[in-house]
């Protein structure tokens, strides 16, 4: 057996890890905080849509996220689209 090590930088989209299983859903809400804090590099608690392109599914579907249409994505919204 294998065992591969990813950076942050490198890690699969959440959404990508729930699919296959191989994120916990115990650890579920940790991971998604995790997750969003990552991405939100000036640390602002919201992702603005310049953090989300650094992930191709979020960059893809921020529109749809952004339900308030504010032009960023709250803890929340990028909750909501993950489960």
């Amino acid at each position: 057996t294998e065992i591969y090590t990813l950076s942050l930088h490198d890690a699969l989209p959440i959404s990508t890890l729930l699919a296959l299983g191989l994120v916990n859903t115990d650890a579920h809400a940790m991971d998604v905080e995790a997750t969003f804090d990552a991405l939100d590099k000036d640390n602002n608690g919201l992702l603005s849509e310049a953090e989300a392109q650094m992930d191709a599914v979020l960059k893809e579907n921020f529109a749809q996220i952004d339900t308030d249409q504010s032009g960023q994505l709250s803890l929340n919204e990028f909750s909501k689209f993950i489960q």
